[in-house]
């Protein structure tokens, strides 16, 4: 019988829980022929009751596990996931339950038949139209950058086949982008359209600050082209400059008969130059922050707490 591992990220999810861990457990009951399942919570910290209804749950059912970081690792909270999963395939689940449970049905019959990997493609959404379009936006932006075949569409909900959790495990990348990574891994895989319905209860945690890190991430572990656009539009503008200067230094000896003040084209050009330097040298220092945090090694994120997962 095969084992699949359910991972779910929580931070302050405590209205939320009880359902997921509910509809998950009556899921695999209708399965229970062919499949077990273990459940695995991970906590980012949660400041209200998420943690100990878990707990309370992981009493009384020893399918669910739990993990509690020692604080809110925002953006890598989920790595650990990938080290503890003992199941023949992994499916992320949202605690958010904006994803169908019912679709990991259709994620495993179509697992069984040889694919590494099945996503969910969001074909509608009911996200307000900015999270729509900005969401839209970047992985079209994404996908252009990369060059590579990265679905559009497509978030976390997904099957991954116990050899892309081998792969996986080997990333060595602080702020692993593993949506794009599965992608560039090749194997078999599918994407399901499917409609992706609006939270019931609680908070979105995908606040705008997360979403604008996340972009500027993205484009440095997938293209250096910012970088190549600063040289070209650096050697643009130097050739401009020229020109401009050389046109009105002749101007200014044939021509212009009359003294005309330049002080406010000067200072516009200056602020135009100016902040064109400041905008590239943001753009380099984002790829040496990157290399920096890399070179560091900060930790994906430190277990304060585990439970279930006693070998026994």
């Amino acid at each position: 019988m095969k084992l699949i591992t359910i991972v779910t990220k929580t931070y302050n999810e405590e209205e939320n829980v009880v359902e997921v861990y509910q509809v998950i457990k009556n899921l695999f009951a209708e399965l229970k022929d062919n499949y077990n399942y273990e459940h695995i919570f991970i906590d980012n910290k949660s400041t209200d009751s998420t943690v100990p209804i878990l707990k309370e749950i992981a009493a009384i059912d020893i399918r669910v596990k739990i993990i509690v970081n020692s604080r809110n690792f925002i953006r890598t909270s989920g790595m650990s996931a990938y080290e503890y999963a003992k199941g023949d395939a992994l499916i992320i689940f949202d605690a958010n339950l904006k994803d169908p449970p019912e679709l990991i049905k259709s994620f495993i019959e179509e697992w069984v038949k040889g694919y590494k990997i099945v996503y969910g493609v969001r074909k509608k959404t009911a996200d307000r139209f900015f999270m729509r379009f900005f969401r839209k936006l970047y992985y079209r932006m994404i996908r252009t950058l990369s060059g590579d075949d990265i679905p559009l569409d497509a978030g976390g909900f997904r099957i991954i086949d116990r050899v892309i959790i081998e792969q996986i495990k080997k990333v060595d990348d602080y702020y692993p982008e593993l949506r794009g990574y599965m992608a560039l891994l090749g194997f078999n895989q599918k994407g399901i359209e499917y409609t992706r319905k609006a939270r019931k209860r609680g908070k979105s945690k995908s606040n705008l600050n997360y979403l604008i890190d996340l972009t500027i991430n993205s484009v440095i572990i997938y293209s250096i082209l910012p970088i190549r656009l600063a040289t070209y539009m650096g050697l643009f503008l130097s050739f401009f400059s020229f020109l401009g200067g050389f046109i009105y230094v002749l101007l200014k000896l044939f021509i212009w008969k009359a003294e005309i003040p330049a002080i406010a084209g000067v200072i516009f050009l200056l602020l135009f130059f100016n902040g064109i330097v400041l905008i590239f040298l943001g753009i380099i220092g984002e790829y040496v922050g990157a290399i920096h945090s890399q070179i560091r090694k900060k930790p994906s994120a430190i277990i304060e707490e585990k439970i279930n997962f006693d070998e026994k």
